[in-house]
């Protein structure tokens, strides 16, 4: 009955464990408060109650926003407000544990009330409420100090930075008296995206609004790059798959196989070439033995390749053709780095965001074995089988601090790989070498 007791409380306990969230975190000193979730870290000043300072946290700590007069200051006919007490920090939660839900600083200044609201999610989206009782006006921040790359639409104030590829989008619904500033009478909510130009995010957040959105952001200079189309094509599709199944593991996964299965007339002709080569071999030995002399050799090698059919150098070739793509590949996977976080897990791990040996050791473990394998079945000789298993070992300890999705992905490539590579060697009746052979074990009897 204990036993029993002690099992349900663990089921119900385990999504907790497992999939988590880390709390918002809020400190305070003399001049400022700090709040730091998963992605983003604010300063706000305390006697002025504005953003200080903006950075994302997604590849390191990068700084988005810096204060210049457009940090959401009160004015009252142009004369900058001050905060008349002590901001309130409140939420679901407590300022040592953390908040678990969203947190709110409030700012009084006396007849406006002026309250920061920030969500732990994965979206870069705040929201700055102000309640006044006579009408003042609210400055708008800016990403970048040129002022050719804002944009003013019907409800939305626009500012991007082409450098950082960062944006702010502020939708106000009504009230722009002039560039930059808000006229407020009563009430009002600014929705807040400041952040990268990740359009997924965007769409979440104004999706009434994103194709309108689109239309106004793609005329700022360096908003599109050149390979968006393919690029976010891919987006798409691997979002589509995350719908499908519900997991943004599984459509890791689902991705990577349809990739490779469109890809793999490129591979097979690649190792078509490198088995051909291999065969050619003891020919090649043959040659190189026959004639020192370089030119005599090189027109006997070239004439042997025209005999055979065989272009030594097709196999780079696809090499080089598959690297920009699997690049391309690897960019869409890393794109979905903060919604990981929040997915909600995928088997034993609960972020696919959270890199390191402890979450990734078991795709460090598949990798090197299936990596063994592989090399064991390219190899034709023990010489370049030891080179091809130090290459293979040390290779994935690279990939240990990147996040799990991403090891996820390569991981399910290099299990692709084995198998494709099992497959077309025995198609093509060619052996590797054996782990006694490697080992220099004499044959079982």
């Amino acid at each position: 009955m204990i036993l029993k007791r002690i099992v349900a409380v663990l089921l119900v306990i385990l999504p907790f464990i497992l999939f988590g969230i880390e709390p918002i975190k809020v400190t305070r000193s003399d001049e400022e408060i700090v709040v730091l979730t998963r992605f983003r870290e604010y300063h706000f000043d305390l006697e002025k109650g504005i953003l200080k300072d903006y950075y994302t946290l997604v590849e390191g700590r990068k700084h988005v926003f810096t204060y210049g007069n457009d940090g959401f200051d009160v004015l009252d006919e142009g004369t900058p407000l001050t905060v008349i007490e002590e901001p309130i920090v409140t939420g679901k939660g407590k300022t040592a544990e953390g908040f678990s839900d969203e947190v709110s600083i409030v700012y009084n200044y006396g007849y406006v009330k002026k309250i920061f609201t920030i969500k732990n999610d994965e979206n870069y989206l705040f929201f700055v409420d102000i309640e006044n009782s006579r009408p003042v006006e609210v400055t708008l921040p800016r990403v970048s100090l040129d002022p050719s790359t804002d944009r003013y639409m019907e409800n939305y104030f626009a500012s991007f930075n082409s450098k950082s590829r960062t944006l702010v989008l502020v939708k106000h619904d009504e009230g722009l008296r002039f560039e930059g500033t808000l006229e407020v009478n009563g009430q009002k909510r600014l929705t807040v995206f400041m952040g990268p130009n990740k359009r997924t995010l965007i769409k979440k957040a104004f999706p009434e609004d994103y194709e309108a959105l689109m239309k106004v952001l793609g005329n700022i200079p360096g908003f599109n790059r050149w390979y968006d189309s393919v690029f976010y094509g891919l987006v798409w599709f691997f979002w589509w798959l995350k719908d499908l199944t519900k997991s943004f593991g599984w459509a890791i996964v689902l991705f990577t196989l349809i990739v490779r299965l469109i890809l793999y007339p490129l591979y097979h002709a690649q190792t078509k070439s490198l088995i051909n080569m291999r065969k050619l071999q003891p020919q090649i030995e043959s040659i190189k033995k026959k004639y020192k002399d370089p030119t005599k050799q090189q027109e006997a090698l070239l004439k042997l390749y025209r005999e055979a059919g065989v272009n030594p150098a097709s196999g780079c070739l696809m090499l080089l053709i598959q690297l920009p793509i699997f690049i391309l590949l690897w960019s869409v996977i890393r794109y979905y780095v903060e919604e990981f976080a929040y997915s909600g897990g995928f088997l034993i791990w609960k972020d696919l965001s959270a890199g390191g040996f402890a979450n990734n050791w078991i795709f460090l473990v598949i990798t090197i074995v299936a990596s063994y394998y592989t090399t064991l079945l390219t190899s034709q000789d023990v010489r370049t089988a030891w080179q091809g298993l130090i290459m293979s070992i040390i290779f994935p300890f690279l990939f240990v601090g990147l996040p799990s999705g991403l090891f996820l992905y390569y991981t399910t490539n290099t299990l692709i790989q084995l198998a494709v590579t099992y497959y077309t060697y025995r198609r093509y009746k060619i052996k590797g070498i054996t782990t006694r052979e490697l080992l220099g074990l004499p044959k079982k009897a």
